[in-house]
């Protein structure tokens, strides 16, 4: 298992490092990011300040660690679909399926390289906030900051499998990462309190796992929340992962199955 998981990650970053461009201009674009939070602060982050007071920090400090937070954990929730889809236009999907490599080792080593960039990305963040913008981080609860960090990842990496379903049967067209894409990072409180949308959106933002998770994790940095405090929202998102977890993997097995009973996995 290992040794197979070892051997996709080799694959990628093989790949990965054929496109040093590429590559310098993601970390450009996690810069230009972080540069236009900073100056929406500038112009509007007064404005929001009531919206923030439970978590005793100003706009900019909440939107650049709730992005970067959401930038690692959405990784899961993009890469499975994206990569299959990748995989099908390169015309190697079908010789990765045909290999002896089980279904829940195939996914892991989908998405192996990914959060391992995710991380570099997250670094990146890190350092930026510490010694470019001068956050202060002392009151984190790291337990805490850990705890949501797994069960986030792994709901998040589950709504990803859920989506790659839709492309192994339909290639294109795939509303599950439509939603995941336009309506996570805009009504989980990503970019802007939950606080801030209209009273009739805001029970939406109660049904999506992000809602949770960003408060949680924002709670246990800024405000030293502990696991009591945050059991709340910890709980909502073991329930999650609990759920979506095993169905995810359940769901890709069965319509990894019926697309090669179709005979469609080299289609694309």
């Amino acid at each position: 298992m290992l040794k197979q998981i070892l051997a996709f990650i080799k694959k990628d970053f093989l790949l990965e490092k054929s496109y040093k461009v590429s590559f310098a201009l993601g970390v450009l674009a996690t810069f230009s990011g972080i540069l236009v939070f900073y100056f929406t602060d500038k112009l509007f982050g007064r404005r929001l300040t009531p919206y923030l007071a439970e978590y005793g920090i100003g706009y900019f400090a909440y939107v650049f660690t709730a992005s970067a937070f959401f930038g690692y954990i959405g990784t899961g929730a993009g890469s499975y679909s994206e990569r299959l889809r990748t995989e099908q236009l390169q015309g190697t999907l079908e010789a990765q399926l045909s290999a002896p490599v089980r279904p829940a080792v195939f996914l892991i080593s989908l998405s192996a390289w990914n959060f391992i960039f995710a991380s570099f990305e997250l670094l990146i963040y890190a350092l930026a906030a510490l010694f470019v913008f001068r956050l202060d981080f002392s009151n984190a609860n790291l337990p805490s900051v850990c705890v949501v960090f797994l069960l986030s990842s792994v709901s998040f990496a589950a709504l990803g499998i859920l989506s790659s379903c839709f492309v192994l049967l339909f290639k294109c067209g795939n509303p599950a990462a439509w939603v995941l894409n336009n309506f996570e990072g805009l009504l989980g409180g990503v970019y802007f309190p939950v606080a801030v949308l209209p009273l009739w959106l805001q029970p939406l933002s109660k049904l999506l796992p992000v809602t949770y998770a960003v408060r949680a994790f924002e709670l246990a940095l800024h405000r030293g929340a502990g696991l009591y405090e945050l059991r709340s929202e910890l709980t909502i998102l073991f329930i999650f992962t609990a759920a979506l977890a095993p169905f995810s993997v359940w769901a890709f097995g069965k319509a990894l199955e019926r697309a090669r009973r179709m005979g469609t996995l080299g289609g694309y």
